[in-house]
């Protein structure tokens, strides 16, 4: 090899390589910037509250939450919960935030809801009663949040910030209902249930199909 093809070579290396380097450094810096207004989210307003329509008459009582603020900079931070009312609490969560507020309207959010139902808009107090008073009736026969939410916590606010009504039904007919979904370990739940519930004081029903796709 001529040594002006090396030197050619070699300055196109050195700049592929630059350039590799500066989108690993773009997107860590972009992971970071999401992470702080995640952190932050707090501090922000509530941009508004989602459900989807038929989350207290759908038959397998998973409510699909969404909380949404507005960053100082206009864009919004969000969080998705996945709540089973009637037995295992936050199923499954996530949050995301630096979204342009168009493409959180246009996009995001019918994307969250599209296997789920249309949402409808629901008050700040409704969500945070809805994915709190899961989470604490899921604790009583010992099942814990999605590990996840300990990002998406912090797009709610505090548990003792909004009254509740006392109207959400947790459980069914006084009981947890167990429905099994598709990625359930059923056989586990059930001893669970057992040892902190007492047979005779839940209920289960095995559900076929698939989960919302939206998690």
């Amino acid at each position: 090899m001529k040594k002006g093809q090396k030197k050619k070579q070699d300055k196109a290396l050195k700049k592929r390589t630059k350039e590799k380097l500066s989108h690993k450094r773009e997107r860590a810096l972009g992971a970071v910037t999401a992470l702080y207004q995640v952190r932050h989210a707090r501090n922000y307003p509530i941009e508004g509250c989602w459900a989807q329509k038929d989350w207290q008459s759908g038959e397998g009582g998973l409510a699909v939450v969404v909380v949404a603020r507005r960053q100082p900079n206009g864009n919004i931070v969000f969080g998705n919960y996945l709540v089973d009312v009637l037995c295992l609490g936050l199923k499954d969560t996530y949050c995301n935030a630096d979204i342009p507020a168009s493409e959180f309207r246009h996009d995001a959010l019918p994307h969250i809801y599209r296997s789920a139902g249309p949402p409808m808009s629901i008050s700040p107090a409704l969500a945070h009663e809805i994915v709190y008073g899961g989470i604490e009736y899921a604790a009583k026969f010992g099942f814990q949040p999605q590990r996840d939410f300990r990002d998406s916590q912090w797009v709610l606010d505090p548990p003792e910030t909004h009254p509740r009504s006392g109207k959400v039904e947790f459980g069914k007919d006084g009981k947890p209902l167990f429905i099994s979904g598709p990625y359930d370990n059923a056989e586990a739940i059930v001893r669970q249930l057992i040892r902190t519930a007492g047979e005779g004081n839940f209920n289960y029903l095995m559900m076929l199909g698939e989960p919302p796709d939206d998690f």
